[in-house]
């Protein structure tokens, strides 16, 4: 009896599927900045200043059982937002386990977004308020713009709780994000938290944003289309133009206004895992929100370096608020503020 127990736990052993270290190329010796911005978005200099950035919240503190180094797991993130492959395909690129790029997607992501305050940043000062004010009057001939503010909707998995509240108007389970831009297509305030079905209006009467305005002397104002409500400092297009002057006024706000919906392209098309073409989010609906906003983060580090977008697809989910009624147009001080850039520019 003592013999067929000894031989069954030996068998076991025996059958016991043994550890495999597969082989980690690393992709920073294989490919030039060319292939290094198809493949991740970033040239050499770019990821190694991103490997920086994180290096204490990623390294591991030995490398014992082949620990994967903080480069790799960078790497293997930028795989994964720039492409909106399936975990298991980036695993397979990588040599690692499709569990493993699931806790390095979550970890670097998380690592960007703790840091996003240090690279989304509303212009607070003096001095930002002014260069912002002038791109936008130079380009457009409206003074005074702060940015432009938009909702775009990012497609995920359906969530686990309240599945329901996330089925947007397109039909399909998304996060609506509010995205606040300035004249260079940098974003300068993200909201990642409302569920698709949530109207634009309603995120932004909810938003520290608003808040902030609010709290102050007017400084200046941000365009919106018609879904939001007219304010001193949130300027909406006329519904009914009857002069030409008005009319002038819409096709200016228009133009400006497209500077935000050609921010989300730009921010979608270099990172596909954002963009319908790369299909829902796989991740959790918490991961979901820390791969939004690390994308965000991604999104102007490579704006301020000037990097291209290689492929920019189109997104048609911009342009359909337009016909939403609008939160409230009833605002006397908005109303001022807009017939008076109506008399004084058009």
């Amino acid at each position: 009896m003592a013999f067929q127990v000894i031989f069954q736990r030996l068998n076991k052993r025996n059958l016991r599927r043994e550890r495999v270290f597969r082989d980690r190329t690393h992709p920073l010796d294989m490919y030039d900045d060319q292939d290094l911005i198809v493949r991740f978005r970033m040239p050499r200099y770019c990821i190694l200043d991103i490997i920086d950035l994180l290096a204490e919240d990623l390294e591991p503190p030995t490398m014992r059982s082949k620990s994967i180094p903080a480069s790799l797991q960078v790497l293997t993130a930028l795989r994964y937002f720039a492409t909106g492959s399936l975990q298991q395909v980036v695993a397979d690129i990588a040599g690692v386990s499709q569990p493993t790029v699931s806790r390095i997607v979550y970890k670097t992501s998380k690592a960007l977004s703790n840091r996003a305050r240090e690279f989304i940043k509303f212009p607070e000062r003096i001095a930002e308020q002014l260069v912002i004010k002038q791109g936008f009057s130079c380009e457009f001939n409206i003074p005074n713009v702060l940015g432009c503010v938009d909702g775009t909707l990012i497609q995920i998995k359906p969530p686990s709780e309240r599945e329901d509240a996330y089925v947007c108007r397109k039909g399909y389970h998304a996060i609506n994000v509010q995205g606040v831009c300035d004249h260079k297509k940098k974003l300068t305030n993200i909201v990642v938290q409302w569920p698709g079905s949530t109207h634009d209006a309603y995120v932004w009467n909810n938003c520290s944003l608003k808040e902030w305005f609010e709290n102050q002397p007017y400084v200046g104002h941000l365009l919106g289309d018609q879904a939001y409500p007219l304010r001193q400092y949130l300027i909406t297009p006329l519904r009914v133009p009857s002069t030409p002057a008005d009319r002038a006024f819409n096709v200016a706000h228009k133009r400006a206004r497209q500077r935000i919906e050609d921010t989300f392209g730009r921010w979608k098309s270099r990172w596909l895992c954002i963009h319908k073409f790369g299909g829902p989010l796989t991740v959790c609906l918490s991961t979901a929100v820390q791969v939004i906003t690390a994308t965000a983060v991604l999104h102007n580090i490579c704006e301020d370096r000037g990097l291209p977008v290689e492929f920019q697809q189109d997104d048609d989910e911009q342009n359909d608020d337009d016909n939403d009624m609008p939160g409230d147009v009833q605002d006397h001080s908005g109303q001022e503020i807009r017939q008076m850039l109506i008399r004084d520019r058009f």
